[in-house]
């Protein structure tokens, strides 16, 4: 191998090593950018943050009442009782189940009644 054509390889990759470094500084900067110019959310919507956080669906009212004035806006009216259900609530175990109405209603003794000729000629095939 010449020294010029291992020189020529050497420069590619030098070049190719340099230019993807500035690209990682270019997204490093556009980054840092773009997180300075994200705004924050407003201190209004901290509540409905801490609603859809799992602690708060399985504490009690007590609990969950204490979480939401914790991180109410200086100067607003502390909450004093839910003004909704829990947030998870389910059904009572004593509670019977719902009925359930076939809205297709059918003969339960045609499942029984094979055809004579089906479809598939080995299923119609009985050994006796």
């Amino acid at each position: 191998m010449s020294v010029a054509a291992f020189l020529a390889t050497d420069m590619k990759v030098n070049l190719l090593g340099g230019g993807l470094i500035v690209l990682g500084i270019v997204l490093f900067v556009v980054t840092l950018s773009f997180w300075r110019a994200a705004v924050e959310d407003h201190s209004v919507l901290a509540p409905l943050e801490v609603m859809a956080d799992r602690r708060f669906a399985r504490a009690n009212n007590v609990r969950r009442l204490a979480m939401l004035n914790k991180v109410r806006p200086d100067g607003a009216e502390q909450v004093t009782e839910l003004a909704s259900p829990p947030v998870l609530t389910r059904e009572p175990l004593s509670e019977p189940a719902p009925r359930f109405n076939d809205p297709f209603p059918h003969d339960d003794d045609a499942v029984d009644v094979v055809p004579t000729k089906a479809i598939d000629p080995l299923l119609g095939h009985r050994s006796e």
